[in-house]
């Protein structure tokens, strides 16, 4: 089968590696699609993690397919459903002469029935496997799609951590996908008013579906002068942070309200970025990707959530290299590969 590995110096090339063979509790899939996480894949490719991984490896962690084959133990898995984030190789592991950096692009991957597992072997470590999750046969949505709830998962959770509800003033850092989802849980649990800040206005512009109300290009204007004018003079209850900028993170302590706290979601290329800021006016919020699933699958029942809204391009799996050139050119701002 086909794989894209990098060795984290801006290089992205498929290569044959042989179809995973599923143990006892694992089921092999046909990987469907795969998206990229923009800003994490980025930082993968040229080696720019804030911890340390082996390379070459395997990346992707934004994949979906169907299951294909069981394993002998396997009992709350049945071939024909589909399955978030099937994996060539789990995080930890190695497979042939490939690490794993999550390893969700390649055509075939493997998923875990975690359930059968911890029943027979109380104590396992979930790990990866406990987000590889169903969707359910009533969700009418392509492979595309159904990615888009990765990343919407993860964000919900991180928002309703954060404890923001009815009225509290929130600004929003970036305005890439993850940035658009922020500021649409933002607003669905009650924000108001909701600023995002970039530097690009067509990015601004289509950001404003996501109720956000004001928006502030940080290229022409000075974000903490124009987040006060906008609150009054009195600054924001919470800043979440998407873009992963150090200078950024620091400048915008300048907006924030008296007791107003600042959230990082993305990932800075240094592990001490955040040594010189004032520690207790962040929040470390979590992701709630697993607590969050039922609820994005009823948002889409509902029609509450376009998940078009959130990838701009898709692309067949062999230009792959290319889709990352787009991305570094901002061509693009997430992709879906088709296998």
């Amino acid at each position: 089968m086909k794989a894209a590995v990098t060795e984290g110096k801006g290089d992205v090339k498929i290569v044959e590696v042989p179809v995973p063979e599923p143990g006892p509790y694992q089921c092999l899939c046909k990987t469907l699609a795969c998206a990229t996480c923009s800003g994490t894949d980025m930082k993968i490719i040229h080696g720019k993690l804030p911890w340390k991984e082996e390379y070459p490896a395997i990346f992707g962690h934004e994949s979906v397919g169907t299951v294909l084959k069981t394993g002998d133990k396997v009992r709350y898995i049945k071939k024909g459903e589909t399955y978030l984030r099937p994996t060539s190789v789990y995080p930890g592991q190695k497979f042939g002469d490939y690490y794993s950096i999550w390893g969700g692009f390649s055509e075939y991957g493997l998923i875990t029935d975690l359930k059968a597992l911890l029943e027979d072997n109380p104590g396992t470590e979930p790990g990866y496997m406990q987000y590889q999750m169903n969707i359910p046969s009533d969700i009418k949505i392509s492979p595309g799609e159904a990615l888009m709830l990765i990343t919407l998962k993860e964000t919900a959770g991180f928002v309703a951590d954060m404890k923001i509800t009815l009225n509290n003033s929130v600004a929003v850092l970036g305005a890439g996908p993850v940035a658009m989802s922020m500021c649409l849980f933002a607003k669905l649990f009650g924000a108001f008013p909701l600023i995002a800040i970039a530097r690009r206005d067509e990015q601004l512009e289509n950001i404003r579906r996501f109720g956000v109300n004001f928006t502030v290009n940080n290229s022409k204007e000075e974000m903490s002068s124009k987040v006060m004018e906008i609150t009054g003079g009195r600054g924001v209850d919470f800043i979440i942070d998407t873009a992963g900028d150090e200078k950024l993170f620091a400048d915008a302590y300048g907006m924030l309200a008296e007791n107003g706290k600042i959230a990082p979601y993305a990932t800075f290329t240094r592990p001490d970025a955040l040594e010189d800021v004032n520690e207790a006016k962040i929040l470390r919020a979590n992701t709630g990707e697993v607590p969050a699933h039922n609820y994005l699958l009823d948002l889409v029942r509902m029609n509450k959530v376009n998940l078009k809204d959130f990838y701009s391009h898709t692309m067949p799996f062999s230009e792959i290299g290319k889709g990352f050139e787009m991305l570094k050119k901002r061509e693009a701002f997430k992709i879906v590969f088709e296998m």
